[in-house]
């Protein structure tokens, strides 16, 4: 097969210990049986390599979490192996966790023993939210891609986390885990109990809610991954066994599996929503002696449709579409000279994202930015409906969008398309593709730009990445080209190794013209060259050492503008990462920057950046709590020159669980920047706090409150929710924003509330 040869320890149900390779028979009982079972354990036995068969059940399962229906007894717990805190490291816990299979399901269960009930941590009862739980979960390669997959897990209270996990899981090297997008979901069961023996859980995931290939032969071969993980020894074991040396979310280092004799369905779901809103706004007057408020209600209706044209590709209708339940976004403090980036969370946009991912060589640039669609400087426009299709169409990986927005005030109706196409070539971790934008107005004018990429694991973890982009655009509503041709394009060439441990580096060089100017991407500069060189070391000490993992490394960038090829901005970042065995983080970073500053921009109405060039140095320390912890603070300092000034800077921010029932976040930014020679002097402060209150796996709320110091204004998000059954929602969504400033100099008493709206919206799923 197209992965490597892997080997593991294969553990049955008896303790995790790996002590050389031997038979020894052990006595187990099921969970919730009265029989003992005689099994013939290999404690550290090779893994068997290439494409291992999935075992079928040999009857029904009903699903209690449990497994200890005659089906599950014919089925041979997994060979799983530690991964942290030591790879292959010995372990006194009892764990098993089985995979199976019938004509419409596939199904998991773990067992996870404990001679301690109080070390389960359980805190968690929100779909989707994860806050340092144990937890078990498979993860799936459904196209065999090794680059996307789709992510299960189970907590103990019943609670259930799906997931998509993209770029082959580890492109965020300094993360403990990939690129996931939470917002992805389908429709699974789960049922978990905790006894006097442990806790145990079963999930059911049917195959109509995956999206797969078959071989000629009928069979479906696919990657997996299994783990169990216990944040109380931050320890976790994976099938198969996977080197410290990846991430073990990194799709391309898991297990071929076959399954044989499923049949693809294509149920088609149905969402329709309804929506009633009620908005309360405060506008000045037309005297300009007042403000008056302003009340609309509104009701308005909606949906999608998810239907499978072919059993590799999956259609997503949208009319009408609304993302009243979306949480609000955390607002930024701005301190350099160019645009803030948003994460996108509406689920729309968010659910499969990764196939339309397309890096243009800078931090934060991309290609497609999905939050051009349906939002204008953050505020909603009407997205009259559309189209996303993804999947698989021979070889060719395929994703395609096309919106339709409404008129909005001055603002035209706006079609927007993306078409992305890749397939895998030489290997199976390189691929060819190309990606394309249209944004299209109708008035006339138009956007659009395309780009070719192609990567290619050259050798050992090393990859080898080639870039061409180039944009034509148009007509009055559109900023015509300045450029084309050559001047309209981008060239990016990137040499990476991938490595988690050991030695791992980036090297890019990006040139990009006047004209490159994508309409629907994320650029924070234009018409420049640039290097960057990273390079770090991770090493991972072991037990016998008071640190789990050591990461050093030295980061470096350089823009230089085409215009007059003088540097626009240069900077060298050295940093020094230490993990105790306990995963408590420290981090100690610098950072010499070179800024030229060609038009002042300003920090707020009192304060400006004054044009010129500058040389600058800071430096600081962050401190990362580790998720055994109850409370989980997180803390950076930052201190050093800041322009013609001096700049310290706190950001922090909490996690505390109290229970099941309530979990508390916050966070504090404090950035205190003074101009001693201009005596000006720039403070701001951003306080957020969250509330989550949950009473079950069905009814769960959520408040976010935020103060901006800047803007003296404090905004609260309060979602409540209630989940009827899978893709049965009911929301009621309160925002309101509030002025703390009350007597204004030159104009009418600011209102207390600024604007307030109240949001009742129910989804119904039906399947067909």
């Amino acid at each position: 097969m197209k992965r490597r040869a892997k080997t593991a320890t294969l553990v049955g149900v008896g303790f995790l210990t790996l002590a050389g390779t031997h038979t020894e028979e052990i006595r187990a009982q099921s969970p919730g049986s009265g029989s003992e079972i005689d099994l013939n354990v290999w404690r550290s036995a090779p893994e068997a390599t290439g494409t291992v068969d999935v075992q079928r059940l040999g009857g029904p399962v009903e699903l209690d979490g449990m497994s200890d229906e005659a089906a599950w007894a014919g089925v041979e717990p997994l060979a799983i192996t530690m991964y942290e805190p030591e790879f292959r490291g010995a372990s006194d816990r009892r764990i098993q966790v089985l995979v199976a299979y019938d004509d419409e399901a596939l199904y998991m269960a773990a067992r996870l023993y404990h001679d301690d009930l109080s070390r389960i941590r359980a805190l968690t009862l929100t779909r989707d939210e994860w806050k340092g739980d144990d937890s078990f979960g498979v993860l799936l390669d459904t196209f065999n891609d090794n680059e996307n997959a789709v992510r299960f897990v189970g907590l103990p209270l019943g609670t259930r986390l799906d997931m998509s996990i993209t770029g082959d899981g580890q492109q965020e090297i300094s993360s403990s885990s990939g690129p996931s997008g939470m917002s992805w979901n389908t429709h699974w069961d789960l049922e978990t109990r905790i006894t006097d023996e442990g806790w145990f859980g079963e999930m059911r995931i049917p195959f109509s809610s995956l999206r797969f290939e078959a071989e000629p032969d009928g069979s479906v071969v696919m990657g997996m991954m299994a783990y169990a993980y216990e944040p109380e020894t931050e320890s976790r074991w994976t099938f198969p066994a996977i080197p410290r040396s990846a991430l073990y979310t990194q799709v391309s280092t898991w297990q071929d599996v076959r399954f044989r004799g499923v049949v693809p369905t294509n149920p088609v779901y149905v969402s329709p929503y309804a929506l009633a809103t009620s908005a309360r706004t405060a506008a000045l007057s037309p005297g300009g002696d007042r403000y008056d408020h302003l009340t609309d209600r509104a009701w308005e209706v909606g949906g999608e449709v998810k239907v499978n044209p072919t059993r590799n590709l999956t259609l997503d209708l949208t009319v009408n579409t609304d993302f009243a339940a979306v949480e609000a976004d955390q607002q930024q403090v701005n301190l350099t000279r160019f645009s803030l980036f948003f994460d996108e969370k509406r689920p729309f946009f968010q659910e499969r994202a990764g196939i339309f991912g397309f890096g243009t060589g800078t931090e934060r640039g991309t290609l497609f930015y999905s939050r051009r669609i349906g939002l204008a400087d953050g505020r909603p426009v009407r997205i009259l409906g559309g189209a996303r299709l993804v999947g698989r169409v021979g070889s060719w990986d395929l994703g395609l969008i096309e919106m339709q927005t409404s008129e909005d005030g001055g603002t035209p109706s706006e079609n927007f398309g993306v078409l992305r196409l890749r397939r895998n070539v030489v290997n199976a971790n390189s691929f060819v593709g190309g990606m394309a934008t249209s944004r299209v107005t109708t008035d006339g004018g138009y956007n659009v730009t395309y780009g070719l990429d192609g990567q290619l694991r050259a050798w050992g973890d090393d990859y080898l990445t080639l870039k061409w982009l180039q944009t034509l655009q148009g007509g009055d509503d559109l900023r015509d080209s300045a450029s084309s041709g050559l001047d309209a394009g981008r060239l990016i060439l990137d040499w990476t190794r991938r490595r988690f441990e050991g030695f791992s580096f980036r090297n890019v060089f990006v040139w990009s013209g006047p004209g490159y100017d994508p309409s629907m991407g994320f650029e924070e500069r234009s018409d420049f060259k640039r290097g960057q060189s990273d390079w770090s070391y991770q090493w991972f000490p072991g037990l016998e050492s008071r640190w789990r993992r050591i990461w050093v490394g030295l980061q470096s960038n350089a823009w230089i503008r085409n215009v007059d090829d003088e540097v626009d901005t240069g900077e060298v970042n050295p940093f020094v990462s230490l993990e105790t065995n306990n995963a408590l983080t420290f981090t100690v970073f610098g950072k010499r920057l070179y800024e030229d500053v060609p038009v002042s921009f300003d920090l707020s109405d009192e304060v400006d950046v004054l044009a010129g060039s500058y040389w600058m140095t800071e430096g600081g320390f962050e401190f990362r709590a580790p998720q055994s912890w109850s409370f989980k603070p997180r803390a950076t300092l930052t201190a050093g020159d800041f322009f013609d000034g001096s700049r310290f800077s706190v950001q922090s921010d909490f996690e505390w669980p109290m229970n099941k029932h309530v979990n508390v976040e916050g966070g504090w930014e404090w950035n205190r920047i003074r101009f001693d020679d201009r005596d000006l002097a720039f403070d701001s402060h951003l306080l957020r706090l969250t509330l989550g209150v949950a009473l079950d796996t069905h009814l769960s709320m959520s408040t976010f409150a935020q103060y901006n110091s800047l803007t003296d204004q404090v905004t609260t998000n309060a979602r409540f929710r209630y989940n009827f059954a899978e893709g049965q929602d009911l929301w009621l969504v309160w925002n309101e924003g509030l002025n703390l400033e009350r007597d204004v100099l030159g104009r009418p008493r600011l209102p207390r509330s600024d604007a307030r709206t109240l949001s009742l919206k129910y989804t119904h799923t039906l399947i067909f």
